[in-house]
């Protein structure tokens, strides 16, 4: 629970981070999705049962559509689902190494933006969303999933750090992205 607790932070304070340093620095760039990173941690680590993985991807789009001021409920339906296909996924690739995590970041990044999008389109009617803002959008999509995955591995790190911590603190269940190193110690007799 501390760690799932943690992670949730983690990405609300990434989100909200990231944004605000785009906004106070004036960048008109794609920045990264860095909640769709830990969608893609939360998909493809063991430990925790689909349903418990699941809510926390989850709850990470529903604070993402509020940050966004997107309509609730858009990003939560599009992580659900990237998060369901990549478990998936999961079963059957392994993902090990900074260059395999970048990428699956990217294409998870894509695969978010696209549902978004299509849910989006779907809704723009009754939601009054202009058809114009929905192909900008939709041209933009390839920079937002290369931005991702260029900061993929510094959430995985964060990510690893954050465990590191919480099994420093004698937490349970903590598991790091990385293996531990193994240390040796020397006793004098």
């Amino acid at each position: 629970m501390l760690r799932a607790s943690l992670l949730i932070a983690l990405g609300w304070v990434l989100a909200a981070g990231i944004a605000g340093l785009g906004h106070a620095f004036g960048l008109t760039l794609a920045l990264p999705a860095t909640s769709v990173i830990l969608v893609c941690h939360l998909a493809f680590e063991r430990e925790r049962g689909v349903p418990a993985a699941l809510a926390m991807a989850i709850i990470l789009g529903y604070l993402e559509d509020l940050h966004q001021g997107m309509p609730t409920g858009v990003l939560a339906l599009a992580y659900a689902l990237v998060f369901l296909a990549l478990r998936w996924l999961g079963a059957r690739l392994a993902v090990a190494g900074q260059l395999v995590r970048g990428l699956t970041a990217l294409i998870a990044c894509a695969a978010a933006d696209l549902l978004t999008w299509a849910i989006l389109a779907a809704l723009s009617g009754p939601l009054e969303i202009s058809r114009d803002a929905l192909a900008g959008g939709l041209r933009m999509i390839h920079w937002h999933a290369l931005a991702t995955m260029l900061a993929a591995p510094a959430v995985w790190g964060m990510i690893a750090r954050l465990d590191a911590l919480i099994t420093r603190m004698g937490g349970v269940g903590a598991r790091s992205a990385t293996p531990p190193k193994p240390q040796l110690t020397w006793k004098r007799p």
